[in-house]
């Protein structure tokens, strides 16, 4: 039990995170976040190493979630607290320009399909490298890149439009 802990307090930010941004909602992130960790637990002897155990609790975490969405079918309203903290050096009216961005590029994440919002978080939100996105998604390296590609310009479009339509963001 305690290496059970020791694994949630290592990777539980990260795993939250990803689910998180994956459903939108704070308490189903919460509870998909428990569900991966009773499974790593119960399927912990099938952790083979043959890639890094963190990929491994991602790719539980995707599975979980993926069941979820596809009961679901959620409609998407996301809680942006998590994502914009104001420090002492920025202004207000800079934390303020900030926070609309940002709020408005998970806006439209959100709205881009499964795979690109997926590849986009794990490459871009996450950091993880094609290698660990390509195990996790079940594609090759070199789909992962032109996934990452297009799902990228594909947000640059949306967020271009979005300008365009509504006038900067404030």
């Amino acid at each position: 039990m305690e290496k059970f802990d020791e694994l949630y307090f290592e990777y539980s930010d990260r795993i939250y995170s990803y689910i998180f941004l994956m459903v939108g909602e704070k308490e189903t992130a919460e509870d998909l976040t428990q569900e991966t960790f009773v499974k790593m637990y119960r399927n912990l002897d099938q952790f083979e190493g043959d890639s890094k155990f963190s990929t491994w609790l991602i790719s539980i975490a995707r599975n979980c979630t993926i069941d979820y969405l596809r009961k679901q079918r959620p409609v998407f309203l996301w809680p942006f607290e998590k994502f914009s903290q104001v420090t002492s050096t920025e202004t207000i009216e800079l934390q303020v320009t900030t926070d609309e961005t940002i709020k408005e590029l998970y806006k439209q994440i959100s709205t881009l399909k499964r795979s690109h919002k997926e590849v986009i978080i794990l490459r871009k939100i996450q950091e993880l490298s094609v290698k660990e996105t390509a195990e996790i998604l079940g594609w090759s390296e070199g789909k992962v890149k032109m996934m990452t590609h297009r799902a990228m310009e594909k947000l640059r479009l949306q967020m271009k439009g979005e300008v365009e339509a509504n006038g900067p963001l404030r």
